[in-house]
């Protein structure tokens, strides 16, 4: 088991490495969206707790799809970039707390092996290069 808790860590740290949304959400220069952040950041870390499962897991994986989804059809308004790293954050935070808690009695993250720890990860990098392609689409309509 360690050895897929170690795989799904070393996907993250990966994952992280090409696109971290806690580094983008930081970086914001508008004081309304850092005040925001704010607040977004501690909700976030208090869902922590209720991550339990891997359907908790891949719940939060829809949510940012949903979010990237949304904005893929209208024009760009300035939160809509904001909103998409968000979920992508809360996202994150989810796969980091199944593989922080793996082998955790408490949790039920065991039953996911590392042929679906790819497939949470396809499906990232998949939605991570559409919602590249809405802010793009954003920034040429600006």
């Amino acid at each position: 088991m360690e050895d897929v808790q170690e795989y799904l860590k070393n996907r993250l740290n990966e994952f992280k490495q090409g696109y971290n949304a806690e580094y983008k959400l930081n970086s914001y220069c508008d004081k309304e969206l850092k005040r925001r952040w704010k607040v977004d950041r501690e909700k976030a870390k208090n869902q922590w707790q209720y991550i339990n499962s891997v359907e908790d897991v891949r719940n939060y994986i829809s949510g940012f799809i949903g979010q990237v989804e949304q904005y893929q059809n209208i024009k760009g308004i300035p939160t809509d970039t904001y909103d998409m790293d968000l979920a992508l954050y809360k996202a994150n935070l989810a796969i980091s707390k199944m593989a922080q808690c793996y082998e955790s009695n408490k949790c039920d993250f065991d039953s996911c092996g590392k042929e679906e720890i790819d497939e949470i990860f396809d499906t990232l990098y998949h939605w991570l290069e559409e919602m590249n392609n809405v802010n793009m689409r954003r920034m040429m309509q600006d």
